[in-house]
């Protein structure tokens, strides 16, 4: 542990702090981790962060290591040995470094750009870093995740959600993802069928009546479900004011939730 110190404290003292402070006076938003998710064209991960305030939404891909370490962390499952990011948290904690804030600083050639503020002692150190190891660490260590407005411009826009069936799932408060092999792969699932719950909006009929980022929509009144498509072609038709039944799996038990049709 000493040689560990020792080697942290000559990077803290011969690391510039360069760029980040740059960054931060040209102006940059906080955000929250929305979800991850899979690219359903490339088959890639992809975490998307929501800004505070307007809700925008920046969807960056990143590798499958990561991507599972992201959503370990979201979803609150402790692993039984630490992984790389459950490290980094437990040797900065241990040495009394604090991770104050990750930047998303730039996107140069459809690579992104992070850096990590960390504090020790009152002095401070910004160190480059992949986003998706930053907001790795960031979640384990509660830090503040932000994105300069640069990057918000050049970042490609995901699509609305598109027809009646979709409009019904958003007024719902549900964002839900095809669940495929890949995708149950990459959270640790046991089905591989049905439609993946991604997020809930707080608030929303669909947490009100207690559905849960993680679960599976397997039928809806009585309809199998193998793809969002489903899910919407059930929502289109039916007409408020109107019960759906749904058949769900959380952590591979069967439960059933009714929910109101939005009107």
């Amino acid at each position: 542990m000493k040689h560990v110190h020792w080697f942290f404290i000559v990077c803290w003292t011969l690391t510039p702090a360069l760029g980040l402070r740059a960054a931060q006076d040209s102006g940059s938003v906080e955000t929250t981790v929305k979800t991850v998710t899979l690219d359903p064209e490339s088959k890639v991960p992809v975490v998307i962060l929501e800004t505070v305030g307007d809700k925008k939404l920046l969807p960056i891909w990143i590798d499958l290591p990561e991507a599972r370490a992201i959503a370990l962390e979201i979803e609150r499952i402790a692993p039984p040995r630490p992984l790389t990011h459950d490290l980094i948290r437990n040797l900065l904690s241990k040495l009394g470094v604090k991770l104050q804030r990750v930047t998303i600083t730039d996107l140069r050639n459809n690579t992104y750009f992070a850096l990590l503020t960390l504090e020790r002692s009152g002095q401070s150190l910004e160190i480059d870093s992949r986003p998706s190891d930053a907001i790795a660490v960031a979640l384990r260590m509660k830090a503040p995740i932000y994105v300069t407005m640069q990057v918000l411009a050049k970042a490609k826009p995901l699509l609305a959600p598109s027809g009646g069936g979709a409009a019904a799932r958003q007024k719902l408060g549900l964002q839900t993802q095809d669940l495929t092999a890949e995708l149950a792969a990459l959270l640790d699932l046991s089905s591989q069928r049905g439609v993946l719950v991604a997020d809930v909006a707080p608030g929303s009929p669909a947490s009100n009546t207690g559905l849960q980022r993680g679960d599976i929509l397997v039928k809806a009144n009585d309809k199998a479900l193998q793809s969002t498509a489903d899910l919407d072609a059930v929502l289109e038709v039916i007409k408020a004011p109107a019960q759906i039944r749904l058949e769900v799996l959380r952590k591979g038990k069967p439960i059933v939730i009714m929910i109101d049709s939005p009107s």
